[in-house]
């Protein structure tokens, strides 16, 4: 996504214009992520507000603040767990009481696995966003559907009733089906 970027300004109120529901959503996903990411929900949220106001992370004009700061812990926890070496036990290992003790030892995928899962990933996320970049209230339910967030908190996050929610939702469905009829190949 290279185009213009929101400046420190414009980020800095973009965050203090956000509402508590969206609050609420952003502390969820940092749960979501924390764990992955080695830290607590809250700093994970700070960290990526932090970096965006501070110019670390820059927030595409055409990207509402929302699902940029959700993508950003999103990043920070990806990373993390990339970084993370396995723990190697030998399989003669023995415990306290002199008791056989195997753990199985974690696979790691290689490195070409890990970048054609990256190159994989990034080309659906940027298939999505140009397939939803003039419609805003769409990317929004699609990237909140995509956080597994129930239909209240997704109704309450977009500002819609169930009615505009089923047809957002349907909206989504059939550009998606339409884009891609035989699903997505890679």
């Amino acid at each position: 996504m290279s185009g213009p970027i929101l400046d420190l300004v414009e980020a800095r109120q973009a965050i203090e214009r956000l509402t508590s529901a969206d609050l609420l959503r952003l502390r969820k996903a940092g749960r979501q992520y924390a764990f992955a990411a080695g830290c607590e929900a809250d700093d994970l949220l700070n960290e990526a507000v932090c970096q965006t106001i501070e110019g670390v992370r820059n927030c595409p004009r055409e990207m509402a603040m929302l699902p940029f700061l959700i993508g950003v812990m999103h990043s920070r926890a990806s990373a993390k767990q990339q970084k993370v070496e396995p723990e190697l036990v030998s399989a003669d290992a023995t415990d306290v009481g002199g008791w056989f003790s195997h753990e199985p030892v974690e696979t790691k995928p290689t490195v070409e696995e890990l970048g054609l899962a990256q190159e994989d990933a990034s080309a659906r996320r940027n298939a999505l966003e140009a397939l939803f970049a003039d419609d805003d209230e769409a990317t929004l339910f699609l990237w909140a559907y995509l956080d597994d967030l129930s239909k209240e908190e997704i109704m309450s996050m977009i500002g819609v009733d169930m009615k505009a929610y089923a047809t957002i939702r349907r909206r989504v469905r059939r550009t998606i089906d339409a884009a891609f009829p035989n699903g997505w190949t890679s």
